[in-house]
C-alpha cells in the first residue's frame, strides 16, 4: 500500500508525540467531545494488506504528520507543518464516551476514534489495496 497522501502533501513524521502526549490524560474530558479543537499525534501505525498481513511501520514511513490539529468548527484536519496539509471532516458523531470523525479524499476513506475521557485516539485510513491502523493521543488546544 502506498503511503498517506491525502491532501496532506509533503510532511515528514516525528515519534516525539508519545512524550509530548503523555499527559493527555490529564486534559478536562470535556475538551474531547468536540468542543475544542484538539492537537493529536499519531505515534504507532501497521500497515495491513488486502490479505489482512500487517506490519508495525512508523508514522514517517507512511508520510503521516507528526502532529494533526483537528477544528471542529472548520471541520478539517490540518497539519502543523508548513505548507499546511488539509482534509474535511465529513461526519463528526458522538457515540457513548467517544468522538467519532469520517472523511474521504483521494480514493481512501478515514475515520478516527478519539476517548472522551482520556484523549486516546485510534484511526485507520483505507483504500482497496490495504489500510493503515494508526494510534496516538490527543490534547485541548
Amino acid at each position: 500500500m502506498k503511503p498517506f497522501t491525502f491532501s496532506f502533501v509533503g510532511c515528514a513524521g516525528a515519534l516525539c508525540a508519545a512524550a509530548l502526549f503523555g499527559c493527555a490524560t490529564l486534559a478536562r474530558a470535556s475538551g474531547f467531545d468536540g468542543s475544542q479543537d484538539l492537537l493529536c499525534a499519531p505515534s504507532d501505525v501497521a500497515q495491513c494488506d488486502a490479505s489482512a498481513n500487517c506490519e508495525r511501520v512508523s508514522v514517517s514511513d507512511v508520510d503521516l504528520p507528526p502532529f494533526l490539529r483537528i477544528q471542529f468548527g472548520k471541520k478539517r484536519l490540518a497539519s502543523l507543518a508548513t505548507p499546511e496539509r488539509v482534509t474535511q471532516i465529513e461526519n463528526i458523531r458522538k457515540v457513548d464516551g467517544l468522538t467519532i470523525l469520517q472523511g474521504a479524499e483521494n480514493g481512501r476513506a478515514w475515520s478516527i476514534v478519539i476517548d472522551q475521557e482520556s484523549g486516546r485516539m485510534s484511526g485507520s485510513i483505507a483504500d482497496s489495496d490495504g489500510a493503515f491502523a494508526v494510534f496516538g493521543a490527543c490534547t485541548t488546544q
